[in-house]
């Protein structure tokens, strides 16, 4: 169902003219006038089900509004009237403002359910969160029942996002720590500090970033120190998304990162396609292969995501099961500081000739780099690339991306994973590949030497 219709008249509801439109027009009519609110419908039905906005809820029960409607004449014979906000408002979103709203909505929740064992008033959620919809609603509760279980009904926390501990922590680890960007370090939303520890917290983490050592040392001893206060449920921080009927739970980067055993490359899943379609593109734009994760399939992708002429690769992860979103692997935190061990470097987009750039000298190199790795196999596997001949091929990439940008961010992709192919067999041939795969899987789930610790509601 789809409850994202909220007319604003009662001719909106009568000219839909359904089955229901007049008494649908009745109930707003009603609503309008003796609560100052609005209804939500779902225009793709008869109007029989209608929702009243949840802030109404604080007024009186749904009971009781029933009672009215009905003591006013109103036919509910077949009718359902629930208290909701319908959906479609307040849904996923990339803008910092919105997020900001749905992050501190969680905190105020998870403080008043944690602390006061109920839910905060609808008018509350809204004054914070104006677009709330359903969907959020149920995320905003089911976030915090499972962290209060999380905690076994410990109280005694102060939550913080814009002001408090989490900004002061993130402050120190950006200034004094070495940290590049927040996220990349500790992808937490929010954070719990136990209100008698505070003050030690503060002091400790204030003397961690004023010691006299190299900031990678003190990055090292922050990680370290927060992994304490987490284990001891002092200081949590908590990374959010959105729900749709359950909520699972996972700490992440508590405990030092071992290889796995139980993972390993997909037999003939390694795919770096070179061929180009009817369009004059590649037929993909990326290097793709499967994992095979404690027996979940979790899919890779290494490839540009804006669609630039010239971008550097990243490689991203999705799965199901126990191995669902994963995300990006952080390439500055998780891959780098891997693969210079065995001295090597991510190919980038810079390093490449410019589009309309490319001499004979240049197809030469990437011809015989092609040549090179054609006959490598990854994980047990052949790499698939392709049918068409690679030079043939380059040669008309080159001269089609002046004119399609599409082609020449594909171009770009595709000779960085070549690159990617010589990193995979140095590794493999150094029998370290399950290491590698592991510093991949957890650096999709933030989780490297580097970053600190948090839990992750999902």
């Amino acid at each position: 169902m789809a409850f994202n219709f909220r007319p604003s008249t009662v001719n909106e509801i009568l000219k839909k003219n359904k089955k229901y439109s007049v008494q649908a027009s009745q109930i707003l009519e009603y609503v309008k006038k003796n609560y100052d609110s609005g209804i939500v419908l779902d225009p793709t039905t008869d109007f029989k089900s209608v929702k009243i906005p949840r802030i109404v809820e604080d007024k009186e029960n749904i009971a009781g509004i029933k009672r009215k409607l009905t003591t006013a004449k109103i036919d509910l014979r077949g009718m359902s009237v629930q208290f909701g906000n319908g959906s479609g408002v307040g849904g996923s979103t990339i803008d910092a403002k919105t997020t900001a709203m749905q992050e501190n909505a969680t905190r105020v929740v998870c403080e008043h359910f944690i602390e006061k064992n109920k839910l905060p008033d609808n008018s509350v959620i809204e004054k914070i969160y104006p677009q709330v919809d359903d969907e959020w609603y149920k995320t905003f509760s089911l976030q915090a029942s499972s962290l209060k279980t999380y905690l076994s009904g410990n109280k005694g926390y102060e939550y913080s996002r814009d002001e408090g501990i989490m900004p002061y922590i993130e402050d120190i680890a950006l200034k004094k720590c070495g940290v590049r960007t927040k996220d990349s370090w500790n992808p937490a939303d929010i954070y719990l500090v136990k209100k008698n520890a505070k003050n030690e917290v503060k002091k400790k983490v204030k003397a961690i970033g004023d010691l006299d050592i190299e900031k990678a040392q003190k990055l090292t001893a922050l990680n370290d120190y927060m992994r304490s206060v987490f284990v001891s449920k002092d200081l949590i921080g908590v990374s959010l998304k959105k729900l749709k009927n359950v909520a699972k739970l996972e700490e992440t980067n508590v405990k030092k990162i071992s290889a796995m055993e139980e993972i390993e490359i997909v037999t003939n899943s390694v795919k770096l396609n070179l061929d180009l379609n009817d369009k004059q593109e590649f037929v993909t734009g990326e290097m793709s292969f499967q994992l095979n994760v404690k027996d979940h399939i979790v899919n890779v992708q290494i490839r540009a995501f804006s669609g630039k002429e010239r971008e550097s690769t990243q490689m991203d992860m999705t799965g199901s099961g126990e191995a669902a979103k994963l995300g990006k692997v952080s390439s500055r935190e998780a891959i780098d500081p891997y693969i210079s061990k065995f001295g090597l470097s991510r190919r980038m987009a810079t390093e490449l000739p410019q589009v309309g750039r490319f001499s004979d000298g240049d197809i030469k190199k990437y011809v015989n780099e092609f040549n090179a790795i054609k006959n490598y196999r990854i994980g047990n596997s052949a790499i698939d690339f392709g049918q068409n001949d690679w030079e043939t091929t380059l040669r008309q990439a080159v001269v089609i991306e002046k004119e399609n940008n599409r082609t020449a961010s594909q171009l770009s992709s595709k000779l960085q994973c070549f690159q990617w192919v010589k990193i995979f067999k140095r590794i493999q041939d150094a029998r370290k590949l399950k290491d590698f795969l592991t510093v991949l899987y957890f650096g999709a789930k933030k989780q490297y030497d580097t970053a600190g610790p948090f839990l992750k509601i999902y």
